[in-house]
């Protein structure tokens, strides 16, 4: 069973569109917030991840949802979320947004391992993620 974390937000009038649903570039602010959320959950928050590892970041590949039932104004929602797959380079990161017992949204985010490159300081490049880092979260 991979480590979890959970966090309670609650849909504001300002998440959603003009018919009191959320609208949905919320869902991936909330799966950006959920990944941190993992980190400092498992003794490691983002910019100890940086300093530690000499990361430029965990930069997005991808990013998806599917929408399974409706998120509306007021509703408290739950995200949880956990990395469910390891790549050499790359890890992804599963979010579930319940709404009271249903699982509302389903997310995914791909994010790479993201080094510095030494002969392009404009670009990025993926490294290796390290076994100690990958424990962490088995």
């Amino acid at each position: 069973m991979p480590f979890k974390s959970k966090y309670m937000t609650r849909a504001e009038w300002a998440d959603c569109d003009p018919l009191g649903q959320i609208f949905y570039p919320n869902y991936f602010r909330w799966f950006d917030i959920g990944t941190h959320t993992l980190l400092t959950a498992a003794g490691i928050p983002y910019e100890q991840v940086i300093e530690k590892y000499g990361l430029a970041g965990l930069p997005l590949v991808d990013a998806q949802a599917s929408f399974r039932g409706r998120c509306r104004w007021t509703d408290h929602l739950e995200v949880e979320s956990f990395i469910s797959e390891f790549g050499r380079k790359s890890f992804t990161v599963t979010h579930n947004i319940w709404n009271d017992s249903l699982v509302a949204v389903e997310g995914k985010e791909i994010r790479i391992w993201g080094l510095f490159n030494p002969e392009d300081d404009t670009k990025l490049k993926a490294g290796e993620i390290p076994q100690e880092f990958k424990t962490i979260f088995a």
